[in-house]
């Protein structure tokens, strides 16, 4: 028995002081509700406030960035100029190439136009011996028949 005296003088010595704390503890509890509520609108200004420097911070960071895009704009433009330079270029070597060879191909055809001329006039010119050969051996024709 003494054990459970001991035991139950041991939980009143317990709960003695959380008894008699609990009234206290109310108004604490109370006091302790205001101040959280104090705490969170706090929390929640900061909270907003921190957001803010958040955003602001990215559009720093991103103004920070325009210089670094635009130099790389301007350099995608410098490789784009200097692919269409060259194309240029070649274009106008692979013209000089097709205009020489179409100066070329002129004076192919004229040479070929002269000949062809000479030799149409060397067929006339026969044309008119085998004209001439026809007539004279007409003629020694009709002179042996008379």
């Amino acid at each position: 028995m003494k054990r459970n005296t001991i035991i139950a003088a041991c939980m009143i010595a317990l709960a003695l002081p959380l008894v008699l704390a609990g009234c206290c503890s109310r108004l604490e509890f109370t006091r302790t509700k205001t101040e959280l509520a104090i705490t969170q609108g706090e929390r929640d200004r900061l909270q907003a406030r921190v957001a803010e420097l958040e955003q602001a911070l990215e559009q720093a960071g991103e103004s920070a960035d325009a210089p670094d895009r635009l130099q790389q704009q301007v350099n995608q433009f410098i490789h784009i100029r200097e692919t269409l330079q060259q194309r240029e270029d070649e274009l106008a070597k692979l013209r000089q190439v097709a205009l020489n060879e179409a100066q070329a191909a002129k004076a192919l055809m004229d040479t070929l136009a002269e000949q062809l001329q000479a030799e149409t006039d060397k067929v006339n010119e026969l044309q008119y011996q085998l004209q001439e050969a026809q007539q004279a051996i007409t003629e020694l024709q009709n002179k042996f028949k008379d």
